[in-house]
């Protein structure tokens, strides 16, 4: 076992690198994961809680890797998991009863049986069954949820993965082992496979399966983020809306509920666990609420109630109601979709347990207890949750403030889940690489997205206005979160036939009990679509437009920019392969073999204008590469190479520089500068690593320490190290579209290449550049030294 980094381990040699590519900050940063980290960590908390008499209880990762967290450390997770996960899915009994579609109003003593038993399969088949059993076992993907999170996990075992993107849980070699290496070496292996291995491992069948998980992953993140639009917009105003219910003259539901909503997108960079630990009090004592009030109206009105709990009134209802009945039954499990995504922010097994033991049941009980006031009451259909609250006004004052507070919570749990999604989304290169925050050092998963708060904000906010109730956003809420679920689906049996090596089945068995009743769902909420559901279907088309296209652009950048690549020998002869003919005629003599070649020396270099000595001039050149460790340890970045082949000529020192941002909070400042030779005199190999919580900044103090493992440099005295003259260099390419000219009047291609210049030169280049921080992150200390030490060398890219 390899240590865990700490200030008292000065090696990072044998680190494993990266389990999730690149993170926050820039397209320079990449993002390692050390194993060891964790299970120090867990061994560590494993001590305390030997320490203290306490009980501990070992939980499985996907990799078997065991997972030690003591009992208390448990219950903490789960009551914290209430105030980040559990919001949306809590507040659905404000609204679930009065949306569904019954065969008659008021509804009948069987109609509201029926209603009620339906919730009940559903919610145990779709959220217990699939997400709690399987899909948080089967989808997690190192600590991270989500159908991006099963995408990933999917393509790194199948190796089908985004181009020049190193997948979250690849094993790789250490950073010193891939600083250091000075050739490519590839090795192959074959193994005899069974005739359902070779089917499955079908060229064909890989390509089909390739692009059919990314599709469905766009397609999975598009249906959260324009369900990001509604559920706040629900949520919120179906709680403030129950003031009428009270105060019949209050007309300003709206504006409240716009006021509402600003204040928690604001509050968003105080981050979740303080969030969190705020309201998980709040629906600690709401799920309380629900379940007293559903045993009380149980006991009161309809003991009998439990009787619904029978599929025969369930069948009964669709026979009447039809499959539109599924439309308004699927609001019970709006919100299960951020359980699954939002398992990064505590973990699997307090999610389970605190669905399985409290939510769970409280919620059942809710929803009986609604159904037996209807029963007594059938009139009470319209409103059944504040109308059927016991007590006087203490009581339903009391429960109304809770409501409004856990629908904020509600929208609380879709905003995490946008921000799980996006930087899951940037860290696979699908998303433009916005400045993300972290929050916690001790839950890495707890990000910020600035750029994404204020506009899912400016997006929520219209949302409400042109919604302007309840009841039209329930008309037309629904329909991206049944596609989400069958999105789910498809993903996981692809999953278990690949990743797990299920038998075929199991996957089958999966597809039979849960893609039919996911079906339903979806064509039940097709019905919505004149009555507003064409809304989020519309922002879901857009965004997953954009996913598309902008991993397409950046699929041609990338492809640009390998074969803009500068091979050494081509560049520097030198080094060319030298090749030995060997001659087996014993009659010949060594002599007779020799022949003479052109002789270069180690710095010789080919230009525009000839071969020539390349000058070098004394000084230090950082040159800041962002792939520094996946190029081939034989080729240069284009930057080096229009730097020589123009002006042959360099500071004396050459360091190829790549920043990574490790997956520990803090890094030591012994541990942070790994540097090696290249092949090239003079020229070395840098990586700078940060932790996760820590400010990406190369000032005068680390380019010192730099300089100073140089040896060339390291003899030098302080004095002579602060005066030594430093340059950085960096690439600032703008990106347009290939220019094509064509005599002929094609008027196809002439579309096709209008769409192309569009996608390029007006959405992906602009964004493109505004998220790249050239340089941002060198600190230099007036704007005399940042012009004479920053040089920017670029052109033209055309893709």
């Amino acid at each position: 076992m390899q240590p865990r980094l700490s200030p008292s381990k000065k090696s990072f040699d044998n680190v494993n690198a990266t389990r999730d590519s690149v993170d926050d900050q820039t397209h320079l940063y990449y993002y390692i994961d050390i194993n060891e980290e964790e299970q120090q960590s867990n061994q560590s908390s494993d001590d305390d809680a030997s320490s203290t008499g306490g009980s501990t209880i070992v939980e499985e990762d996907e990799k078997g890797h065991s997972n030690k967290q003591s009992v208390k450390t448990i219950l903490l997770l789960c009551f914290l998991s209430l105030g980040s996960v559990y919001g949306d899915i809590g507040t659905s009994p404000l609204y679930v009863l009065n949306s569904i579609n019954y065969s008659q109003y008021p509804p009948s003593r069987d109609d509201i049986y029926g209603a009620v038993s339906i919730i009940f399969y559903v919610f145990t088949f779709i959220v217990i069954f699939k997400y709690v059993m399987i899909v948080l076992f089967v989808g997690v993907n190192c600590n991270h949820g989500g159908q991006v999170a099963i995408f990933t996990k999917i393509a790194r075992h199948l190796g089908i993965g985004p181009k020049g993107v190193t997948l979250p849980g690849a094993a790789e070699k250490s950073d010193m082992q891939l600083l250091t290496r000075q050739d490519t070496t590839t090795s192959s292996i074959r193994s005899v496979q069974t005739r359902v291995e070779q089917i499955k491992n079908h060229p064909l069948l890989l390509s089909f399966v390739q692009y059919f998980i990314l599709g469905a992953c766009f397609l999975g993140s598009a249906l959260v983020m324009s369900d990001g639009l509604l559920t706040p917009t629900t949520s919120v105003l179906s709680a403030i809306g129950g003031i009428q219910v009270a105060i019949p003259s209050f007309t300003h539901v709206l504006a409240v509920s716009e006021v509402i909503l600003v204040v928690l997108f604001v509050a968003q960079q105080f981050g979740a666990s303080k969030i969190s630990f705020t309201f998980a009090p709040i629906i600690f004592l709401w799920m309380v609420g629900l379940l007293l009030c559903g045993i009380y109206n149980i006991a009161k009105y309809h003991p009998g109630i439990f009787a619904a709990l029978s599929p025969y009134y369930a069948i009964k209802l669709l026979k009447s109601g039809s499959i539109d009945v599924f439309a308004g039954v699927m609001l019970s499990i709006t919100g299960t979709e951020a359980l699954f995504s939002d398992v990064s922010l505590v973990g699997r097994l307090p999610i389970q347990l605190t669905m399985c033991c409290f939510i769970y049941p409280s919620l059942m009980l809710c929803y009986l207890g609604q159904a037996a006031y209807i029963v007594e009451h059938p009139e009470a259909y319209t409103n059944p949750f504040f109308l059927s609250l016991p007590g006087g006004h203490g009581i339903y004052w009391t429960m109304f403030v809770l409501a409004t507070l856990a629908t904020i919570i509600a929208s609380q749990a879709l905003i995490l889940l946008v921000f799980s999604i996006s930087s899951q989304l940037i860290n696979l290169d699908c998303f433009p690489k916005l400045k993300i925050i972290h929050l916690s050092s001790h839950q890495r998963g707890e990000v910020y997205i600035p750029v994404m708060n204020w506009l899912l904000m400016i997006g929520v906010v219209c949302t409400t206005a042109g919604f302007k109730n309840s009841n039209n956003v329930t008309a037309a809420y629904g329909l991206g979160i049944s596609l989400d679920f069958l999105v789910t689906s498809l993903l996981i049996i692809i999953c278990m036939f690949y990743v797990y090596n299920a038998h075929i089945v199991w996957p089958v068995l999966f597809l039979l009990i849960f893609v039919p009743l996911e079906m339903c769902m979806v064509v039940a909420n097709m019905k919505k679509v004149p009555h507003g559901a064409w809304f989020p279907i519309m922002m879901a088309g857009i965004f997953f437009t954009f996913l598309c296209t902008w991993r397409w652009a950046r699929n041609k950048k990338l492809d640009l920019e390998f074969a803009q690549r500068v091979k050494i020998s081509d560049l520097f002869p030198y080094f060319a392969a030298k090749s030995i003919t060997v001659d087996l005629n014993p009659l010949h003599t060594f002599d007779q073999q020799h022949q003479t070649t052109t002789s270069y020396t180690e710095n010789d270099v080919v230009t525009k204008f000839g071969t020539f000595p390349l000058n070098r001039y004394t000084g230090l050149g950082f040159m800041y590469v962002d792939s520094i460790l996946t190029n081939s340890p034989n080729t240069l970045p284009q930057l080096y190479g229009k730097l020589v082949s123009s002006f042959a000529a360099l500071p004396s020192e050459v360091v190829f520089v790549g920043i990574r941002v490790l997956s520990i909070p803090y890094v030591d400042s012994d541990e942070r500068i790994l540097l090696a030779p290249m092949k090239i005199p003079g020229h070395h190999k840098c990586i700078l690593r940060f932790g996760f919580m820590e400010h990406v900044e190369i000032d005068k103090q680390l380019s010192l320490a730099i300089m100073a493992r140089i040896p060339s440099l390291s003899l030098l005295t302080p004095d002579q190290l602060s005066s030594h003259p430093v340059i950085h260099f960096f690439e600032n390419d703008i990106v347009r579209c290939h220019e094509y000219r064509s005599g002929k009047r094609n008027y196809v291609k002439k579309l096709g290449h209008l769409i192309r210049k569009t996608i390029i030169d007006h959405i992906y280049s602009p964004i493109y550049s505004l998220t790249q921080e050239y340089g941002g992150f060198i600190n230099c200390e007036s704007a005399q030294e940042e012009r004479d030490k920053k040089l920017y060398i670029g052109g033209i890219a055309r893709i």
